[in-house]
């Protein structure tokens, strides 16, 4: 397959994945359901690229050692987003997916940690960072950084929107437009409300609470672009 994301040759593994070798792996309560998500959806996966220090002559990280990235081709134009996080928990690395669906591309990365406790290791994903419709000229990711954990903060600030120099800042900024997005929801839901009310003195007193939530967005979009 052509180097889609015009990474290093270096870093090109090209190798089509069996399915099973995905849900043969799934906890024996999920196994059954991962199998047939794959089966229906999934034309093909394949093992699109592996970066390690050594693919990338770069120094290997503290909490990132590798991050595969899969190209996985689905049979129909839509797909089902919320068991990739099953499928990636399968996955002991860092990973990244290429989605191509109807003619569509889209990029899709968990924020994933290692979790040890009691002698054993456990992968944790957190929020889905998504990019959707990217036309094929365009779909191409940068590798930045000198060790394996900032080429991993540089992914997830590509496919996140966020300006994350770590692992720690990231975590910040996604609380920061989570905060971001129910702020405007109450300015929405409120405005809606204004637009209905009869009362002349309490749209003046909700029109002034719009304003203080405005500017309450404002300075968190200041702070999330630091």
């Amino acid at each position: 397959m052509e180097n889609v994301l015009k990474l290093p040759q270096s870093t090109v593994v090209d190798k089509q994945v069996p399915k099973s070798s995905f849900f043969r792996h799934a906890p024996e309560g999920g196994k059954a359901a991962m199998e047939r998500w794959l089966t229906a959806e999934f034309e093909s996966i394949i093992w699109l690229y592996k970066l390690t220090g050594a693919t990338l002559n770069i120094a290997d990280g503290a909490a990132v050692h590798e991050i595969d990235i899969f190209y996985c081709k689905m049979r129909g134009d839509s797909y089902s987003i919320n068991p990739f996080c099953g499928l990636d928990k399968l996955l002991p690395r860092h990973t990244l997916f290429i989605i191509e669906y109807g003619g569509h591309f889209d990029i899709l990365m968990h924020h994933k940690q290692a979790i040890t406790a009691k002698g054993e290791t456990r992968w944790e994903c957190g929020v889905t960072e998504l990019i959707r419709g990217i036309p094929p000229e365009n779909l191409a990711l940068k590798l930045e950084g000198l060790t394996m954990d900032a080429v991993y903060s540089g992914l997830l600030s590509q496919v996140s929107g966020l300006i994350a120099t770590d692992e720690n800042d990231y975590q910040l900024k996604t609380e920061l437009r989570e905060k971001i997005k129910k702020t405007e929801k109450q300015i929405a839901d409120l405005q809606k409300k204004i637009r209905t009310e009869r009362q002349f003195n309490r749209q003046i007193e909700m029109n002034r609470e719009v304003k203080t939530l405005k500017e309450k967005v404002n300075e968190l979009k200041t702070k999330i672009n630091e």
